[in-house]
């Protein structure tokens, strides 16, 4: 069983660390989709940092 989660991905300009996109999911079961979303939105940048990030949201 999975931990109650926030799980975030971010993309950001490596140069500047502007924030360029961002989104989260709390079902870990959609957190592949997004991803993929993010892969091809962003695979032609090579100046894109692709960012992950799990908050716990209970024990």
């Amino acid at each position: 069983m999975t931990a109650p989660a926030l799980y975030g991905i971010a993309a950001r300009d490596v140069t500047t660390g502007d924030l360029l996109t961002c989104d989260s999911v709390f079902d870990l079961a959609d957190l592949p989709a997004l991803l993929e979303d993010y892969r091809i939105r962003y695979e032609d940048r090579d100046d894109v940092l692709i960012d992950l990030d799990t908050t716990p949201t209970g024990h």
